[in-house]
C-alpha cells in the first residue's frame, strides 16, 4: 500500500485543495480531496482487470463548491437529508437551521460539504479527516467535532468511519455523497445497473419528499429491490413516493437491527462485471439516480460528465428528518462528551 499528495486547486478565494490517493498492490486506488473530505475518484478493476474510474466528479475543486452538481462525492453533515420546516427540537428546545431548499434544510444547511477539512493523521492505507463546527453554527447545538476516516484496503473494500463529539446533547447524521458508475464508460447511465437493497420498507413522504413519519412496504411496487433488477426497469413508473421526470430518490429502511453492520445494497454492472455491495451499521440508505442533475451542460472528469442519471447515489443513513420523528424512526442522539461512531463499507468486486 503506498499514499501519495498532490495539488488539486484552488477555490476563489485562494485556498489551496489537496489530493490524498492510496494506492494498493493491484494497482487500485482512491482519491480523496481537503474539500469538503471528498472522494475524488475510485479506480478499480473490471473482469478483466482494466482500472477504470467509478465515481462520478470533476477534474477541478471549484465544481464541487457548486450544490447544484449533486454534492459529488462530499461528506455530509451534520445532519444528512432533509429537516422538515428547517426546525426540530431536543428536549423542548427548538432549533432553526438553514432555509437552503425548498422549505426545509438539506444536508445540513450543505456547509460540511462546501468547506475544506483538516487532515487528522495519515498511514500508509488511511486518511483521516475532521472538521469542527462551534456551538449554534447553522442552528444546531454543541461544540461539535466530526472526523472521517477512509481506509482503502488490498482486497478494495474502502472503509469509511465517523466518529462525533459534542458538548451538548445534539444531533448527527453523517454520510458520503458519492455517485457510482461501474462501467467506467462516459456513454453509460445507471439505467442499465443492477441493484439489490435489502430492505422491505420505505419512508413515505409528501408531495416534496419530505417524510410523513409512515412507513410505505416496497413489495409489489416499482420500489422493490429485494430481487436484483435493472434499476431503469421501472424507474419511471408511476408511483406516490417518486416525482415524474425524476425517479429513486427515496429512503430505504433496512432489514435489520438498526446498529447491526450487515449488507445494505448491491450494484452490479454486467458489462463490466463489476460490483459493489454496501455495508452499514445504520438503518437507513438513501437511493438517488440522479435525476435532478441537467441533462446536458455540466463538466465532468474523463470518465463522463456529471449529468441525469450518471450515477447512482447510496447514502447510508438514520432516515430522513429522523430529528422530527424520533419516536416513529430508529434514532440516536448524540450525547454531551460521549463519542457517536458509524461505519460504512464499499466493498467492490467482480464476478
Amino acid at each position: 500500500m503506498s499514499i501519495s499528495k498532490s495539488f488539486f486547486g484552488k477555490l476563489e478565494d485562494g485556498t489551496e485543495i489537496d489530493l490524498y490517493t492510496i494506492t494498493n498492490k493491484s494497482g487500485a486506488s482512491v482519491s480523496l480531496q481537503t474539500l469538503g473530505g471528498g472522494i475524488q475518484a475510485i479506480c478499480v478493476p473490471d473482469r478483466n482487470g482494466n482500472l477504470a474510474d467509478v465515481v462520478l466528479g470533476f477534474d477541478a475543486p471549484k465544481y464541487y463548491m457548486d450544490g447544484d452538481l449533486g454534492y459529488q462525492g462530499l461528506l455530509v453533515g451534520r445532519v444528512a437529508n432533509r429537516i422538515r420546516d428547517a426546525k426540530f427540537s431536543i428536549d423542548s428546545t427548538e432549533y432553526h437551521t438553514p432555509n437552503n431548499q425548498g422549505t426545509w434544510t438539506l444536508h445540513g444547511g450543505g456547509r460540511f460539504s462546501f468547506t475544506p477539512w483538516e487532515i487528522k493523521e495519515m498511514s500508509d492505507n488511511s486518511v483521516t479527516f475532521k472538521k469542527f463546527s462551534p456551538d449554534m453554527e447553522d442552528g444546531f447545538p454543541g461544540n461539535f467535532t466530526l472526523t472521517a476516516k477512509y481506509t482503502f484496503t488490498e482486497d478494495n473494500i474502502l472503509r469509511l468511519e465517523y466518529t462525533v463529539l459534542s458538548d451538548k446533547k445534539t444531533a448527527a447524521n453523517p454520510t458520503n455523497h458519492a455517485y457510482f458508475n461501474l462501467s467506467g464508460n462516459p456513454a453509460e447511465t445507471v439505467e442499465n445497473h443492477y441493484l439489490k437493497i435489502n430492505a422491505d420498507f420505505f419512508t413515505e413522504t409528501d408531495e416534496c419528499q419530505l417524510p410523513t413519519g409512515k412507513l410505505g412496504a416496497v413489495h409489489g411496487t416499482m420500489m422493490d429491490f429485494n430481487e436484483m433488477h435493472k434499476i431503469g426497469e421501472k424507474i419511471d413508473e408511476p408511483f406516490r413516493a417518486i416525482i415524474d421526470g425524476i425517479g429513486y430518490d427515496n429512503n430505504y429502511c433496512l432489514n435489520k437491527q438498526p446498529r447491526d453492520f450487515t449488507e445494505a445494497a448491491v450494484l452490479y454492472d454486467e458489462k463490466s462485471g463489476r460490483q459493489l455491495s454496501v455495508y452499514t451499521d445504520l438503518p437507513g440508505i438513501q437511493l438517488y439516480c440522479g435525476g435532478w442533475l441537467a441533462k446536458a451542460g455540466n463538466p465532468g472528469k474523463e470518465n463522463g460528465s456529471v449529468t441525469f442519471r450518471r450515477g447512482v447515489a447510496l447514502e447510508t443513513q438514520f432516515y430522513p428528518d429522523s430529528v422530527n420523528h424520533p419516536e416513529e424512526f430508529p434514532f440516536e442522539y448524540v450525547m454531551p462528551n460521549k463519542e457517536f461512531r458509524t461505519v460504512t463499507e464499499f466493498r467492490f468486486s467482480v464476478k
